[in-house]
């Protein structure tokens, strides 16, 4: 945790407020970044996260005044319940502090392009944060005697009962910001300090992703491209949550949703409505899971099938055989590269065998987040960000930073580009698979054949100045130290 101290630097170097003596490698970072001289300066950890949070407060002065007026007035959380069917948030009229409140903080997160917001209860306050471009930023700051007025307003919004405070929850809303209608998934969970809620934003005018629009590069797309027009077999995206991998799969549909398919997805949720495509949504309450929900798929005549996610054994059963049995089946995995992926569906009970006639193609992806085009400029790569990155040191490597500016709330980042890994499973690979190899074998004998890794399309994307040395090593981190097992 540091903070730089503007106020007394010097043109030569910069001062860096650190509150924790663990964290020296933020030293390293900042030098990198700035490409100056940094002096560390070792303070208190709670004065570090005021200049922060000052530093960083995202929300506009609505917020603030909204909350002091929380203070002069005495609120009747009744009122909270008369809503209409879509609440505007331009619409203030007519509304209390603490429909104002939340209201300010929901436009804000939209207007911010963020895709989560949280509300979390601490001991002393309430705290709101906002996710923008995959990383969580605090934006306010709430009294903690008005934290049950603005968590029982935002569970009114989302239908759930106000009453029960012991059990989680989930919410839906819809909300209008002018002609935009931005659809909000809520969840509650209770802790120890009180109810937190976050709430995920899906803007139903947004227009979808092409597969041009991900960032594969030229080979990577062509591959995909190939892939998505076989008639049979099992596809596989792979990556943690937040990783992109629904965005992949929707654009893999549009692409190749015609007049001549029958084409059918079974979610959870449904995030956007594609044209021509009869979406399900998973219901685990009514008995309706994803391997309930395929076998009934099944029945439907289907050409292309995408299941939303293989969670346990009996899912995975049912994708592999609807893609022995002649259908293109897209489907996601939460593992960290790959090779990964075929192991964790052995894992999970299926026959090596199996899994190797149908898997046709393994992509694990992350999300980096782009540097900004306003404030782009040339930045040194280190000696130690070459060998972290796996390069040699003689490596010629172009970097770039954002410097901060207006169109990035000073962050050097707008918008999200996708890093990639491509494993086609032929019969090399096939055979290893049967053989019971592991996932560092497979993953070898990947390469051998051409594979590029996570961290390879990682540093192309530093190379060409779409993303940062420290964009790239943040979300491959974990997939390398499993390379590396």
């Amino acid at each position: 945790m540091g903070y730089r101290d503007t106020s007394v630097e010097n043109n030569d170097e910069i001062l860096l407020q650190v509150g924790d003596e663990s964290a020296w490698h933020v030293v390293d970072t900042v030098r990198r970044t700035l490409g100056c001289h940094v002096r560390p300066i070792l303070c208190e950890p709670e004065e570090v996260l005021a200049q922060i949070n000052q530093g960083y407060q995202i929300h506009n002065r609505s917020a603030d005044s909204a909350v002091a007026k929380l203070k002069d007035e005495e609120l009747d959380p009744r009122k909270l319940s008369f809503l209409d069917h879509r609440d505007d948030l331009l619409d203030d009229s007519h509304q209390t502090p603490v429909i104002k409140l939340v209201n300010s903080f929901l436009f804000d997160a939209i207007e911010a392009r963020a895709s989560d917001i949280h509300i979390q209860p601490r001991e002393n306050e309430l705290v709101v944060r906002q996710r923008i471009d995959g990383v969580l930023f605090q934006t306010l700051t709430i009294p903690k005697e008005h934290q049950e007025e603005v968590i029982s307003r935002l569970k009114v919004l989302g239908k759930m009962n106000i009453a029960e405070k012991r059990l989680p929850q989930d919410g839906r809303a819809s909300v209008q910001v002018g002609d935009r209608v931005i659809d909000l998934r809520l969840a509650a969970l209770p802790t120890s300090f009180g109810e937190r809620i976050v709430v995920r934003f899906l803007d139903k005018s947004a227009r979808l992703y092409t597969l041009e629009e991900l960032g594969m590069g030229e080979n990577g797309l062509k591959r995909f491209r190939r892939l998505i027009q076989l008639e049979h077999g099992l596809l596989l995206v792979t990556g943690p949550t937040g990783s992109g991998k629904s965005t992949t799969l929707y654009a893999a549909l549009q692409e190749i949703n015609v007049a001549d398919l029958n084409v059918l997805t079974l979610e959870d949720p449904i995030e956007y409505q594609l044209e021509g495509i009869s979406q399900t949504q998973i219901n685990t309450k009514k008995g309706l899971t994803f391997a309930s929900g395929l076998r009934n798929v099944l029945r439907q005549d289907p050409d292309i099938i995408m299941v939303g996610e293989i969670r346990d054994r009996e899912t995975a059963e049912m994708a592999i055989q609807s893609a022995l049995t002649g259908h293109l089946v897209f489907s996601t995995l939460h593992t960290n590269d790959a090779a990964s992926a075929v192991t964790r569906l052995i894992d999970l009970g299926i026959e090596p065998f199996l899994v190797a006639s149908s898997v046709i193609a393994v992509m694990a992806q992350r999300l980096v987040r782009r540097i900004c085009p306003e404030c782009k400029q040339p930045q040194e790569a280190m000696l130690v960000d070459k060998q972290s990155l796996g390069l040699a040191d003689d490596y010629e490597l172009s970097a770039w930073r954002g410097a901060g500016c207006k169109n990035c709330r000073d962050t050097g980042h707008h918008g999200r580009v996708g890093i990639y890994e491509i494993m086609e499973v032929g019969d090399e690979l096939g055979e290893l698979i049967q053989e019971r190899a592991n996932a560092s074998e497979i993953r070898q004998r990947a390469m051998q054949a051409g594979m590029q890794r996570l961290l390879d399309d990682g540093v192309y994307k530093i190379q060409t100045g779409q993303t940062t040395i420290d964009e790239v090593l943040r979300v491959t981190m974990r997939a390398v130290e499993t390379q590396s097992e």
